[in-house]
């Protein structure tokens, strides 16, 4: 009698154990603080937090622009300084060469829209340099860098030779005043023949001739 049993194969994957399946990562549940700050930028701002940033910057303009301002009129003023220097300089480099007499700012200049187009002292040599810039020989007035630019004549010759100037100027006065006083400037300046410049405080015009109780600057 056979004994033996039949031997039937198993199946290769019968006999492997099946893989094991990776686990599957649940949806990913943040920590409270975290939620919070997630739903608070996706808000956006809150109105606290919209009045803070609104604080802050007017805070930062109410320091910055009174600044500024000052710087404006620093320089508008120091520009207005500088002019009248120019134009003392200009006019005694003038009287050298006119007998004397000063001018009206556009015969300083023969280069420019407002300069009158010619120097005024007869066969004045067109090679020759001009007096003044055509910047500042304008006719009056004019306004420049915030300030309002007058050139005053104060008395003009009886007689004047015929090489000099025959609408020359025996003075005058060269005003700068606050175009807005306040925001343009606060002071306002006056230069003589001289060759001083005065100043008033309150940015008010001042007279020609320049009065005696007129602040001295320079």
């Amino acid at each position: 009698m056979n004994h033996s049993r039949s031997f039937r194969p198993v199946p290769d994957s019968a006999m492997r154990s099946p893989p094991s399946r990776p686990d599957v990562p649940r949806a990913c549940s943040l920590p409270d603080s975290a939620r919070r700050l997630r739903s608070r930028a996706d808000a956006g701002f809150t109105l606290i937090e919209l009045l803070i940033v609104i604080a802050i910057i007017g805070v930062i303009a109410g320091i910055a622009i009174p600044q500024l301002l000052r710087a404006r009129l620093s320089a508008n003023e120091a520009q207005a300084i500088g002019d009248s220097r120019a134009v003392i300089a200009a006019q005694q480099t003038y009287a050298a060469s006119n007998c004397g007499f000063f001018a009206d700012l556009t015969n300083l200049c023969r280069n420019g829209a407002d300069c009158g187009g010619t120097i005024g002292i007869p066969d004045y040599p067109d090679s020759a340099p001009e007096f003044i810039g055509a910047d500042l020989g304008r006719t009056s007035p004019y306004v420049k860098s915030g300030y309002n630019r007058t050139l005053a004549p104060n008395g003009t010759p009886t007689s004047v030779p015929a090489h000099c100037d025959p609408d020359s100027l025996l003075d005058y006065c060269y005003h700068s005043e606050p175009a807005d006083v306040g925001r343009t400037g606060v002071r306002s300046f006056s230069a003589t023949s001289a060759g001083a410049i005065y100043n008033d405080p309150s940015g008010a015009p001042i007279a020609c001739p320049v009065p005696a109780e007129t602040a001295f600057l320079e």
